[in-house]
């Protein structure tokens, strides 16, 4: 009735279970991390969301395998325009935010246009 197959899809059904939980965690964790930055850069950040955009393996400096996550999302300057961004999670851990390159905030409207990219620890 219950065999050594049915206790190896449990363990598979809860590890799934488990895994899914904690990258539901590690997007609200993202999604403070943006909001911050966006702050941070006085940008606003439109639709208070983020999306998993990519993931693939990487190393870290310490040569650590794990899992690297990029979350997209989108912000705006002056309210007219949309620009990308993205942060990227190594593991469990923040990377890097970038944001693409956008006029400054309080520029005029001949302001440079510039990225804004930072590293995470």
């Amino acid at each position: 009735m219950f065999d050594l197959g049915h206790v190896a899809l449990l363990i598979l059904a809860v590890a799934a279970g488990f895994w899914w939980w904690r990258t539901l965690g590690l997007r609200d964790r993202a999604l403070a991390q943006v909001r911050q930055h966006c702050r941070q850069a006085d940008v606003q950040l439109l639709d208070e969301s983020i999306y998993l955009n990519k993931i693939r393996l990487g190393r870290s400096k310490g040569l650590r395998l794990a899992l690297v996550r990029r979350y997209g999302f989108e912000f705006t300057v002056t309210g007219e325009r949309r620009y990308d961004g993205y942060i990227e999670f190594h593991g469990f851990r923040p990377r890097h935010v970038e944001l693409a390159p956008h006029p400054f905030p309080g520029g005029g409207p001949d302001a440079a246009d510039g990225s804004f990219g930072q590293r995470l620890h």
